[in-house]
């Protein structure tokens, strides 16, 4: 099956983040309408997917107004079905973000089509010597849910954004800190792992870490549990760089900010 045009869009006001550009909880959110008409098309049904984990890398910005396009494939067989997403600036033609999403559930028949994205490299784990904090307290809730009534992908991403703040200003990425100096976290890579999937009502905490500081990279791990049950939700590994807002470039991650995030160090 060949790649099919699963969604086309524009990056609306509300979509933008404080780094601005395109948030990545809405990403999620038209990734997931993309796969729902892929496997719609397919002649699946798409309620009886379940997602299990998604690794995306995020190549270009898109900003206010932009307006852009997804294609989407399978191309992995086995077990899980694996469709791989793109999303390309509509305007310029240029590759913005790649998507590889495993599902359980369903199948499809035929051959695979050929990835040619990012491969995926294997992120460690930090274990529970590391400096984990608290980092988010919510209720998953029901105007969250997808169309089979379960949270839906960005509901998960939107916790682990908030989870971010917390976890930077822990050591001193305050809102103040990013206001006044024009800096922001802006991602490149997404490894999300679904453990189980959460519904409307489930009470749901985050803790996070700082797992790796770069001179201007920096990667976060966040666990999402069952608050009533403790049992594993998600997980994510999320790698950025230290952003300035002006020039669009990645900045050094000042002294005072390296040496306060060491006690948030997960140790190698």
């Amino acid at each position: 099956m060949a790649y099919l045009d699963t969604f086309r869009g524009e990056v609306f006001p509300w979509e933008v983040d404080s780094t601005e550009h395109f948030t990545v909880a809405a990403y999620y959110q038209k990734f997931e309408a993309a796969t729902w008409r892929f496997l719609r098309l397919a002649g699946v049904d798409p309620a009886a997917a379940r997602t299990t984990a998604a690794l995306t890398h995020y190549k270009a910005e898109l900003r206010q107004r932009d307006i852009y396009r997804i294609e989407t494939a399978r191309i992995e067989s086995g077990d899980e079905l694996t469709i791989g997403h793109k999303l390309f600036n509509a305007e310029t033609g240029a590759l913005c973000t790649t998507m590889q999403q495993s599902l359980a559930g369903v199948s499809l028949e035929g051959p695979a089509v050929v990835w040619d994205g990012d491969p995926r490299e294997e992120r460690s784990v930090p274990g529970d010597d590391a400096g984990w904090i608290r980092s988010s307290v919510d209720i998953a809730r029901p105007e969250e849910t997808d169309w089979a009534g379960r949270l839906s992908l960005s509901g998960y991403i939107q916790r682990f954004s908030t989870a971010n703040s917390f976890i930077m200003s822990a050591f001193g990425m305050t809102p103040e800190y990013l206001n006044e100096a024009r800096v922001g976290l802006s991602t490149f890579e997404f490894q999300l792992t679904l453990h189980r999937l959460a519904q409307p009502g489930d009470l749901l905490d985050v803790e996070s870490c700082v797992a790796h500081l770069g001179n201007s990279s920096l990667r976060f791990c966040h666990r999402m549990r069952n608050a009533e049950t403790g049992a594993d939700i998600a997980g994510l590994s999320q790698f950025g760089v230290h952003l300035d807002l002006d020039s669009r470039r990645p900045s050094r991650i000042p002294d005072h900010l390296r040496e306060r995030s060491q006690t948030l160090l997960a140790k190698s």
